[in-house]
């Protein structure tokens, strides 16, 4: 992956980006990193970025044409690049935004001063505005570092161990507790159960550990962590389409999504046209690829049997991958769960009002 980094201060990222794992991926030709100085783009003899608001007001803005010229000259040289702005006012970036852009092929950030920048940038000139968080800082530089490695540590060989990446904090909700030596300091001791060699029950302890933890202290992340795990497949494209699939994945952070299509023809042209997505044949067929999966049905009316989002949460656990079907007729095999709007979930808004029950924080799933 290629990074462009434009910012005033391009010497901000030197030692940062000299150091650590950021450093390494550099060395070995996994992540290239460059910084543009903004003032090389300015026409005038003081190098001038900025310029008084219109109406008025505190501070100074950013000149849109300086912005304009930067962006431009980087997508010249990074063709297909993403280009984002770091700016209070964008999307908060979360795990599931550090995996959609560690996909793009080159990435441009841009980072404000003063009192911001002008609109026009955000409006005409970027593909995205990006947020790290609900405050101010004196400028994008800061966040710009905290989304290059939040982005560059989920590409492959970043991290010496992939292991690492799939249990990281926010994607499988928070971690469990470590510990190293010493066993015992100052009458604190590691739990006995690490320290006793049993690799089944320390595992157990771990799972039990992070979902406590995060139930206590991030109930938010729960439904996150379990989008992450979960495959999303309609039975019915006609009703349940691939671009609204895609919008469902996108508002819930669902880990995959596919469709179920028992007409041979039909699953062809759909498998040609959305590379993005798994196509398979039936439900039936389809559920042999989830043996190791709890899969669920969402029913398109309600029946006795069937179980609530909050039931199906208790039954996947802490670890579990799930896989929500909904369309056709209920297969063999499949939990069948009841629909949210009590009377029919044939429509994509029933369908939504499930998946928040299910992706919400416990105390409002029941």
């Amino acid at each position: 992956m290629k990074v462009r980094i434009i910012s005033i201060f391009p010497g901000f990222f030197d030692s940062c980006l000299g150091e650590s794992l950021l450093s390494k991926a550099a060395e070995r030709g996994l992540v290239e990193i460059e910084t543009d100085d903004l003032r090389g783009y300015a026409t005038d003899r003081h190098r001038t970025v900025d310029d008084e608001p219109y109406g008025g007001g505190a501070g100074m803005v950013m000149k849109v044409d300086v912005w304009a010229s930067a962006i431009e000259a980087a997508r010249h040289d990074l063709p297909g690049c993403r280009v984002v702005l770091l700016s209070p006012q964008g999307v908060t970036l979360d795990d599931a935004g550090a995996r959609r852009l560690a996909r793009e092929e080159a990435l441009v950030f841009c980072c404000g001063r003063y009192e911001g920048v002008d609109e026009r940038v955000a409006e005409h000139l970027v593909d995205e505005e990006l947020s790290i968080g609900d405050y101010v800082l004196t400028g994008g530089e800061a966040a710009a570092l905290v989304a290059i490695d939040a982005v560059a540590r989920k590409l492959p060989g970043v991290v010496g161990r992939s292991e690492s990446v799939e249990t990281d904090t926010f994607s499988a909700g928070l971690k469990y507790p470590q510990y190293t030596r010493p066993p015992v300091f100052r009458d604190w001791e590691v739990p006995p159960v690490l320290r006793s060699g049993n690799h089944r029950e320390i595992d157990q302890w771990r799972r039990e550990q992070a979902q406590r933890r995060t139930a206590a202290r991030r109930p938010d992340l729960i439904g996150a962590a379990l989008a992450e795990r979960t495959t999303l497949v309609s039975a019915d494209p006609q009703r349940f389409s691939p671009d609204w699939l895609r919008e469902v994945q996108r508002m819930y952070g669902v880990g995959r999504i596919g469709l179920a299509v028992e007409d041979a023809a039909f699953r062809e042209r759909l498998s040609s046209e959305n590379k993005d997505m798994k196509v398979w044949g039936s439900l039936a067929k389809a559920a042999r690829r989830w043996s190791d999966h709890l899969w669920v049905h969402v029913a398109s009316q309600a029946a006795a049997g069937q179980e609530s989002p909050a039931a199906i949460r208790r039954l996947i656990g802490g670890e579990k991958p799930l896989v929500v079907s909904f369309g056709g007729l209920s297969p063999e095999g499949a939990v069948l769960a009841a629909p949210a709007v009590e009377r029919v979930c044939e429509t994509p808004a029933a369908l939504v009002a499930w998946l928040d029950r299910l992706f919400a924080s416990p105390e409002k799933s029941a």
